[in-house]
């Protein structure tokens, strides 16, 4: 006697039944791995950031201003870094330790003044995760991260903001590319950037994220200044310009030089996207870059 054969609709039942358990199954994985993979994006961001300021090497340690040298340093009394010659690499709750105590999230207002979300009312959380892809240049209250110093531990040791960080975003050649760009307090010097998120063409245009290729934008000009050497705050073009070639053989010594970056073979798109990324973040932030050079000129002045 032959055995009977299935009928369509218990075929086409076994077919919905396994694909709601498949997709069951699928949805308790995404949801069990959303979690740890947030928190791996938040440390990259955070380490970036570090990066950024130069507090964290690209190469993974800690290091240290001294005398205008960069040097390795290692964790000492909390979040205190001190100069070590052994290279020690820290763990993820030692680098969230120092991202928290060293990079404060404070906002700026269109006329330029710092205030904190607390005095804005606004929901510090909330803000930051709901704003990332939009860009906070575009809103009201513009987000910046204020460099700390080094403490010290001592009672008298200044803890005045260093530094800034604004976040870039923009597009490159194939999609949006966000980054940090920190800022000395004299608002017009660069510390050092990074690119957190990007997908540029490897090899091409992905070059944005190396270290060789982000170590020349240290110590350059976000006010370009004038052929005579002097810098109009109120008027000049602000930005950094990632230009065609080398910029010691395409500008030489002119002033231009200091607000420009060497170009990426075979990326010009990108480089476009780049340059274009710095102008357009960086135009919101001129009143608030006035106000930190200004305090910095008279600072200066008082000593």
């Amino acid at each position: 006697m032959s055995q009977s054969q299935p009928s369509n609709v218990q075929v086409i039942s076994f077919i919905v039944i396994l694909s709601f358990i498949c997709a069951l199954i699928l949805s308790i994985l995404a949801s069990a791995l959303r979690e740890p993979q947030e928190i791996a994006r938040e440390l990259d961001r955070s380490k970036q950031m570090l990066m950024a300021a130069r507090i964290l090497n690209p190469s993974g340690y800690f290091q240290v201003d001294k005398a205008g040298e960069f040097i390795s340093a290692h964790l000492e009394k909390g979040v205190q870094l001190v100069p070590s010659e052994a290279l020690e690499y820290p763990d993820r709750t030692e680098l969230f330790d120092v991202y928290q105590h060293r990079l404060h999230p404070m906002l700026v207002t269109k006329d330029g003044d710092l205030v904190s979300f607390k005095e804005a009312d606004i929901n510090e959380h909330d803000y930051i995760n709901e704003n990332r892809k939009r860009g906070y240049y575009t809103l009201p209250y513009m987000l910046v991260y204020e460099i700390l110093p080094n403490p010290t531990g001592d009672k008298e040791h200044d803890e005045s903001p260093i530094g800034y960080v604004i976040l870039i975003n923009g597009y490159g050649l194939w999609d949006a590319i966000y980054g940090y760009l920190a800022i000395s307090n004299d608002g017009d010097t660069v510390i050092g950037i990074s690119w957190y998120d990007q997908k540029e063409t490897p090899g091409l245009g992905a070059v944005i994220t190396e270290p060789q290729w982000q170590a020349q934008f240290h110590g350059k000009k976000i006010f370009e200044e004038s052929p005579d050497g002097t810098t109009d705050f109120k008027t000049a073009p602000l930005g950094l310009t990632v230009i065609k070639g080398d910029v010691e053989s395409v500008m030489g010594d002119k002033p231009k030089a200091k607000s420009s970056i060497d170009g990426i073979p075979g990326a010009t798109l990108t480089g476009n996207g780049v340059s274009a990324a710095f102008q357009d973040v960086l135009a919101p932030y001129r009143p608030f870059l006035m106000k930190l050079h200004r305090k910095y000129v008279e600072n200066k002045g008082e000593r």
